[in-house]
């Protein structure tokens, strides 16, 4: 019996997330794509409301099937879990009842986020009910912080004022990683207080970030790009020294396309480009883990028993899901390496479907043209650089796993937002999130510190 709810639950988890990437899009066609909000009628406003109720109801009836199939499967955990989904559901509510309270502002960029992220208790729980209690933990924490993330981007006046404090903080822990860090998977990235790791290199992106959004705000000669480059560059070839490439490589990306939208010249652009595939050649050159990670993804059947077992692995996996998946606990996601953090992906397409995983992508293009349209939206170029820079990590970090999972271009190891097992990374992407809440509700005052500004003030 349990098998055939198993396999009709395949088709019931695809018209769910059709549903919820639906209504993502009603909502986001109402929230952004009004030329005059001012003409919002009260019809307007309340099928704008019915749609995030809609969302909301959507991601519980998601999240209730997930569980109960796991509570159904399980053989020695099924009480665990049953209090799990009990802690989430009201975890869930209390969020939305807080958000309510404090912003009812952008339920688009959380209810998104929050979908992400009740796929993530219902796999991770999947694969290990510790890993998947230790995600909700954590998760919790992270939001904790970032509804009041808002509150402080709104009301501090000084936070663009601070470019050296970010970059000296960002220098200062980086360094002390590289001493007295912790290697893991490869990475001298760590740093062990007691039984909690941590990974700075998560909270230096945010600094990191601020940065570049400060200093850039009024700045836009060549002299002002070196000036920039140069503690940049500093983080990254620290980074590459602790061998978080990966994380090298997202800190590149945000640099170049900071300094290319602050700038508006394409020649920053290509030229970091440039000097990124330089960067990649030199790594290949002189890091071994760098040119196995190479050779797997040109040819990982040449070494499958293990160089090339990871993406070989995913590669299997995402191909036995096929289109609808093989149900909720029919797949093998256990013996792919870092499947909760690396390979995450894989192990939604096995047993959810790839059409399922093609809505989640979806899903995740649309929490990335939100942040674009609140850096579109700021009256402040600070603001608008730092939604940018925010928006733009996400895709990119997004694209990385995405494309390393199905052997598009080499396994980097960073994690999916919302989605992979994380701890500092899962805290900072919703820190993140908070940041961009709060660019918005200062976009909705059409204030900036106080003032009434537009972008086309900083020359």
């Amino acid at each position: 019996m349990l098998d055939v709810v198993i396999n009709i639950s395949r088709f019931i988890f695809i018209l769910l997330a059709i549903y919820f990437t639906y209504l993502c899009y009603k909502i986001y066609r109402s929230k952004y794509n009004k030329s005059d909000r001012s003409k919002k009628t009260n019809k307007q406003s309340f099928t704008k409301e019915y749609y995030l109720k809609n969302q909301r109801i959507t991601l519980l009836v998601s999240h209730f099937l997930g569980f109960m199939l796991l509570i159904g499967a399980s053989e020695n955990n099924k009480l665990d879990l049953l209090i799990l989904y009990v802690e989430q559901v009201i975890f869930f509510m209390i969020l939305w009842f807080i958000l309510k309270k404090l912003y009812n502002n952008n339920y688009l960029l959380w209810n998104t986020s929050l979908y992400l992220l009740s796929i993530s208790f219902i796999i991770l729980a999947r694969i290990d009910y510790n890993v998947g209690y230790r995600q909700f933990k954590i998760a919790v924490l992270g939001y904790l912080v970032a509804i009041i993330v808002p509150i402080f981007i709104d009301r501090l006046t000084f936070i663009d004022k601070l470019e050296w404090v970010y970059i000296g903080i960002s220098i200062v822990l980086l360094v002390t990683v590289t001493f007295v860090g912790t290697e893991k998977h490869g990475a001298t990235n760590w740093i062990l207080i007691g039984k909690l790791s941590i990974q700075p290199s998560e909270i230096i992106k945010i600094l990191f970030i601020l940065f570049l959004a400060a200093y850039m705000r009024k700045r836009d000669k060549i002299i002002h790009v070196v000036i920039a480059a140069i503690p940049s560059l500093i983080l990254i070839v620290l980074l590459v020294y602790q061998k978080d490439l990966g994380t090298a490589l997202i800190f590149f990306i945000i640099f170049i396309s900071v300094i290319y939208i602050s700038t508006n010249k394409p020649f920053y652009f290509l030229g970091g480009l440039s000097g990124g595939i330089l960067g990649a050649f030199v790594a290949y050159r002189f890091y071994s883990h760098v040119r196995d990670r190479v050779e797997a993804w040109i040819n990982p059947w040449m070494d499958i028993d293990r160089k090339g077992y990871q993406i070989a692995q995913s590669l299997f996996a995402i191909g036995a899901g096929g289109w609808l998946g093989k149900g909720l606990t029919k797949g093998m996601p256990k013996i792919i390496p870092a499947v909760e953090t690396d390979i995450i992906f894989a192990a939604i397409s096995e047993e959810f479907g790839n059409i399922f995983s093609i809505l989640l992508i979806a899903i995740m293009a649309l929490f990335f043209l939100c942040g674009i349209k609140i850096a579109k939206n700021a009256k402040d170029n600070f603001y608008m650089l730092l939604a940018s820079g925010i928006s733009c990590t996400f895709a990119f970090q997004m694209f990385l796993i995405l494309a390393g999972v199905t052997k598009l271009i080499p396994l980097t190891g960073v994690t999916l937002p919302f989605v992979s097992s994380g701890g500092t990374s899962l805290t900072m992407s919703i820190v993140m999130l908070g940041i961009l809440e709060g660019i918005h509700i200062k976009n909705q005052k059409g204030e900036v510190n106080g003032k009434k500004k537009t972008r086309k003030q900083k020359r």
